[in-house]
């Protein structure tokens, strides 16, 4: 596996696996609506291009195939999603890892995450601790989420 910057070529697949990932795994934390409200069946591919172009994600690839990405900005960890069929194989571990080393070579010692419930675990796992527990409205669904941080030599 690799983790490369983000190229264009892989824009139509990060929202694709965005959206996969998220009806086939949280579906155990949140309902069909809150599911189709936080990823829109009905991809609108250009807003998720303009989305890309600005936010510039690093990828895991493995074999020219997409099996991950996240944005990272101002120690702030955003969009961070494994596909559905390589969960478990490491690759968000890899993943994290790499935002790991770009914190540290930036000087960046607390780094946040607002995490999904399926997605908790997985932080905690990593030294993250929840700050507070948030009510995110999507097209009139509330979806919870918890603000999370993990403080350099806190772990």
């Amino acid at each position: 596996m690799q983790i490369i910057k983000y190229e264009e070529k892989y824009k139509k697949e990060i929202p694709e696996l965005f959206t996969n990932t998220i009806h086939k795994t949280c579906n155990k934390d949140y309902t069909n609506e809150q599911l189709k409200a936080w990823a829109n069946l009905d991809i609108d591919y250009k807003t998720w291009e303009d989305r890309l172009n600005k936010t510039k994600p690093y990828l895991a690839i493995i074999d020219k195939k997409l099996v991950g990405f996240v944005e990272f900005y101002d120690g702030y960890i955003d969009c961070f999603y494994v596909h559905f069929e390589y969960q478990g194989k490491g690759i968000g571990k890899m993943l994290l890892n790499y935002i790991f080393k770009l914190a540290k070579q930036n000087k960046i010692k607390k780094l946040r995450v607002d995490a999904s419930i399926t997605a908790k675990p997985f932080f905690e796992k990593f030294g993250f601790k929840e700050v507070k527990k948030n009510r995110v409205k999507r097209a009139g669904f509330e979806l919870i989420n918890f603000s999370m941080q993990r403080v350099e030599n806190e772990k």
